[in-house]
């Protein structure tokens, strides 16, 4: 269902259009026109474009290692409008001599040479393009230039590759003259330290002969600085000799503590001595031997009496080394004590003549020669800094490079006007006017356009959808394939739940001049054709039009009945078409206002439903008309013909109520005046589909 919805709305757009065509077309057309006369009318636009590369200022040959990669996200964007700056446009201009070439050509020659400069760089500002290659630090530099005819693309090529020379000239020159300011104001910091310098040096030199105060070496400075150095020595020496004393005092204390087995057993790790352990391993061997005599000889052999004086002799021996090891011990010991004392004996005198120093004269000399090697150190890198800098600047550094010259483009490669694109723009802006004006104006047609707008805001059904360009079906001329329209309204009258067994019908409509009459006209001579015994009833007094098509007299005829001036059957034309008759209106010198609502007008209906299938009331207008009121109330089923897109909707509607209000049997609306060849497809269907539904309700209600 949804896609129905959907396939109807988009139908109901291509509608309008379709509806629309000529108006669609027409602007279009128009546009497109106008499109390529202005495209042609246009100059050509010569376009060239030159390449650099631009990087920041960096010497080629790096001689002291300082220059550092910097990445600057600003560097290329600022180098853009540089390049766009008016003093490189004004300059290209003046080489190129374009302000004389350009005023000549766009009639501002006779302006003051100021003002023509002006107006020639807003131009060629107008006409210059910069922009940067992704990813790279390549400047593509575009100069597009109309004027002077026939010279355009190599003046635009020589004006590109001018921009990138001068522009590379300017950033040079900037460059050379920044570094020689630098240079300059370098120069006159380094003279202004070197005064200073002499100054601090005059000063130290002032103090120390008033002082009398001895230098010991230039490089050293003075004695205050050397006996600065030497506490500090001695701090050191210092620190060094209590950590002596107490490992000394450690040691003895130790020595002291332990018995001689110990003693002997630690001999070997308190001194680096090996005489004990050697003395304590002879004694064990001699132990070991003795006992094995003494097993082999016993007690009293001489051999086991001279190993007994071998051991005791040993025994006295390690004796000996224990009691010099413990005053070697003590030894070391008072001999780490007296050099702490005499290291801290020399210190505390040095920090005293220390502190007399820094109170008196040493202190003065001491501050003027660290005021005179601050100074000098600055003065050292400033001159350090200078020469380096002017090696430097006589070292060529490239920060613009002319990577592609432009050239001067062919007589046809102009890059404006784009004669494809403009017709191309031109089409769719034209379509685009075209389906937009359509739009507009269907928008502002408040007329009948759809059925939709019938059964949406009416609430009737479409019975009937005549095409245009109808003719009545008798005439030679008329198109065999009008008729099957008529067939079908036809059978959508037949089936109509609204209107079975009736045989009365009048045609009516909103307004004058929607073809009623000559829908009428056909319908009856379809039915006459298929064998309805049929006739016609023009009851439109005031402006009669069935008879034109019969092609009889309207002399006498329907009114004429009604007054009693003829009778019914003298009348009425008979067999004018196979099965059709035809009773005309008739002609009255008096007035007709009212002659219709009569007790005869209904006797006459009965009369000619006795003799009829099919009896057509040809009514006028119901706004406007009461004749229309009277018979629509005396048939059996009324249509209401409507005009498609020729009168406001509110008139069909009105016309609607009106037959509403008078409580007539309204079957439905016929559809006037399509055309076929666009909207066949879509009213077609609709034909169809009320065919389709009426007769299967027609075979439901005779089941």
């Amino acid at each position: 269902m949804a896609e129905s919805d959907q396939n109807l709305h988009f139908l109901d757009y291509w509608r309008v259009i379709s509806s629309r065509k000529e108006i669609v077309i027409a602007v279009s057309l128009l546009v497109v026109l106008t499109g390529i006369i202005v495209t042609y009318s246009l100059p050509k636009v010569y376009m060239a474009s030159s390449v650099i590369r631009v990087q920041e200022s960096r010497s080629d040959v790096s001689v002291f290692g300082s220059d550092m990669m910097r990445f600057d996200p600003l560097f290329l964007r600022t180098q853009f409008e540089i390049i766009q700056s008016r003093p490189v446009i004004e300059e290209v201009i003046r080489r190129r001599e374009l302000d004389r070439k350009l005023s000549v050509a766009y009639g501002y020659d006779q302006l003051p040479p100021a003002m023509r400069m002006d107006q020639t760089v807003k131009m060629m500002s107008k006409w210059m393009r910069v922009q940067q290659y992704r990813d790279t630090n390549l400047i593509e530099i575009q100069v597009l230039i109309a004027e002077p005819k026939g010279e355009a693309g190599h003046e635009a090529a020589l004006a590109a590759t001018m921009v990138a020379e001068v522009f590379r000239e300017q950033v040079q020159s900037r460059s050379q003259k920044s570094t020689e300011n630098a240079l300059d104001a370098l120069y006159d910091a380094f003279q202004e330290q070197e005064r200073r310098l002499q100054l601090a040096e005059q000063e130290v030199e002032r103090i120390r002969r008033e002082e009398k105060i001895d230098v010991v070496d230039p490089m050293a400075g003075s004695r205050a600085s050397l006996d600065k150095m030497t506490l500090t020595m001695l701090e050191e020496l210092r620190i060094r000799a209590s950590q002596t004393v107490a490992e000394q005092e450690a040691r003895y204390t130790l020595v002291q503590s332990l018995a001689d087995d110990k003693l002997i057993e630690a001999a070997q790790y308190l001194v680096n001595d090996q005489s004990i352990p050697l003395l304590v391993a002879e004694k064990r061997k001699a132990e070991v031997e003795l006992s094995q005599l003494q097993e082999a000889y016993g007690p009293r052999h001489p051999d086991v009496l001279r190993i007994n004086r071998v051991i005791e002799s040993l025994e006295q021996k390690i004796r000996d080394a224990l009691s010099g090891l413990k005053t070697g011990v003590l030894a070391e010991y008072r001999a780490a004590q007296a050099k702490h004392a005499i290291i801290n004996t020399e210190l505390l005198a040095l920090r005293e003549r220390e502190r007399e120093m820094e109170s008196g004269s040493y202190r003065m000399f001491t501050e003027a020669m660290d005021a005179r090697n601050h100074v000098k150190k600055i003065r050292d890198a400033l001159e350090m800094r200078y020469f380096q800098e002017q090696i430097e600047l006589r070292i060529p550094k490239t920060m613009v490079e002319l990577i592609t010259e432009a050239k001067a483009p062919s007589e046809n490669d102009y890059v404006s006007p784009n004669v494809a694109m403009n017709i191309i723009l031109s089409i769719i802006a034209g379509l685009g006017a075209g389906i937009g004006l359509a739009y507009f104006v269907e928008y502002l047609d408040t007329s009948v356009k759809t059925i939709d707008d019938i059964e949406q805001s009416m609430k009737i059904p479409v019975l009937g959808v005549i095409p245009q360009k109808v003719v009545p079906l008798n005439e030679a001329r008329a198109n065999p394939a009008h008729a099957e329209a008529y067939r079908v309204l036809r059978t959508n009258i037949q089936f109509s739940q609204k209107f079975k067994a009736g045989k009365t019908l009048c045609f009516t409509s909103g307004s004058m001049g929607e073809g009623k009459s000559l829908t009428l006209f056909n319908l009856g001579y379809i039915c006459g054709q298929l064998g309805d015994r049929t006739i016609i009833i023009d009851t439109d007094l005031h402006r009669p039009r069935q008879h034109r098509m019969f092609g009889v007299s309207n002399k006498v005829g329907l009114a004429n009945v009604l007054i009693g001036e003829a009778e019914l059957d003298d009348v009425i034309h008979k067999r004018v078409f196979t099965n059709l008759d035809f009773l005309p209106s008739g002609k009255l010198d008096g007035g007709v206002h009212g002659l219709l609502d009569t007790q005869r007008m209904r006797s006459l209906i009965a009369t000619l439903s006795e003799r009829y299938d099919r009896i057509f009331f040809d009514a006028p207008p119901v706004i406007g008309v009461s004749d229309a009121s009277v018979i629509s109330r005396e048939v059996d089923g009324v249509m209401l013909l409507i005009q498609h897109r020729k009168y406001p909707k509110a008139v069909s509607e009105r016309a609607k109520g009106m037959l509403d209000n008078m409580g007539v049997n309204l079957l439905g609306v016929v559809l006037n005046n399509i055309n076929v060849s666009r909207d066949q497809g879509y009213y077609y269907y609709h034909q169809y589909y009320y065919q389709s539904n009426y007769t299967t309700k027609s075979r439901k209600g005779e089941a």
